[in-house]
């Protein structure tokens, strides 16, 4: 019983904390694996099965909406402010800025123990889509991707760090 994670944390993208959430978010590794098939197989054979595809998510569900954050939200967005306006504007092309160095979820266990998911070089590719109900606030999930940098396919970009409370 001691090693149950526990749902309630808090998002950050890059340094800074996402501000109020409703529903939490979700990691998703998503996995895709080939059987290397011979005559005779019944089924999987152990060390012919190869790992092919690994794409790391992390969602959440914002409540709190930040103008700031927004360009750290969606990608190919800018934020021009000036005394008592922001405006949100799209930009022509993704750029290096809209990748966010690192995406994190920090909560802990029954026990005390601190869990941090990260995933690096870390973009949403999702639409914006803000559902407008009456009566209702608006709570839209961004959904961030992990990304590899050219070259180092070998580390997949993204690791949960156990570590005792200090």
């Amino acid at each position: 019983m001691n090693d149950i994670i526990l749902g309630d944390g808090v998002f950050s993208i890059g340094t800074t904390d996402v501000g109020l959430t409703r529903g939490g978010g979700m990691l998703t590794i998503e996995r895709e694996y080939r059987n290397i098939e011979a005559d005779g197989d019944y089924g999987p054979v152990r060390g012919r099965i190869r790992k092919i595809r690994s794409v790391a998510k992390l969602s959440m569900n914002s409540l709190e909406i930040l103008a700031a954050n927004i360009p750290k939200m969606y990608p190919a967005v800018k934020n021009t402010t000036d005394l008592t306006t922001d405006t949100i504007t799209a930009k022509t092309d993704i750029e290096d800025a809209d990748y966010n160095d690192t995406i994190t979820w920090t909560g802990k266990t029954t026990n005390g123990r601190s869990v941090v998911i990260t995933l690096k070089n870390a973009i949403n590719l999702e639409s914006i889509e803000w559902e407008l109900i009456d009566k209702e606030e608006v709570v839209p999930e961004t959904t961030y991707t992990a990304t590899y940098l050219e070259g180092t396919t070998d580390v997949e970009p993204w690791e949960i760090v156990f570590t005792d409370a200090v």
